[in-house]
């Protein structure tokens, strides 16, 4: 196989350009979809069976 690089550049330098760009590329997105949660952890579902005795849920 022969390729149609410029002498002195390696393949081994391509591809870690074309990975390089491709983690730049989606960075965004990854950190967006491991970013959701929840905004309030301090409130309790009280609505869940496993809550009912959370003394947030007790109804005074």
């Amino acid at each position: 196989m022969t390729t149609s690089l410029p002498k002195g550049v390696s393949m081994k330098f391509v591809m870690t350009a074309i990975v390089s760009a491709f983690m730049l590329v989606s960075a965004p997105a990854f950190a967006g979809s491991h970013g959701g949660g929840k905004m309030d952890d301090k409130k309790v579902d009280c609505t869940k069976k496993e809550n009912e005795k959370n003394p947030a849920c007790v109804k005074k």
